[in-house]
């Protein structure tokens, strides 16, 4: 959802926040860590980015990544991939952050989630 910011960003500064949406949306799992994702990127001032895109999108980078790695994660359970797969997959440290992430993000369990698709 591209929404128009009411602080008048540059062009320049507009222009890498819907690469960053891009580059997220392509692949949300090619950068680990939206900090890695915004030196690949030579955004000479990180938080004017950061706070562009908050603004247009209506939520962080880091949240957008995480929410746009929660959805492929369903891609995941669909496809038979175990809970345990799916969060490193998703590069969850455990089962139990990647089902809490998961329940915050939809407000159901995996295994609900599942449960439903089946």
């Amino acid at each position: 959802m591209f929404r128009k910011a009411s602080k008048p960003y540059s062009l320049y500064v507009l222009h890498a926040v819907k690469s960053v949406k891009k580059h997220i949306d392509v692949d949300p799992f090619h950068y680990k860590r939206s900090a890695d994702l915004l030196d690949h990127l030579c955004m000479p001032n990180r938080n004017s980015l950061e706070r562009a895109f908050k603004e247009v999108y209506g939520t962080g980078i880091k949240e957008y990544q995480v929410r746009q790695r929660l959805e492929v994660s369903k891609e995941f359970l669909e496809e038979g991939m175990t809970k345990k797969q799916v969060a490193s997959k998703c590069f969850y440290s455990s089962q139990s952050s990647f089902a809490a992430a998961f329940r915050k993000e939809f407000n159901m369990t995996p295994t609900e989630w599942q449960a439903l698709r089946a």
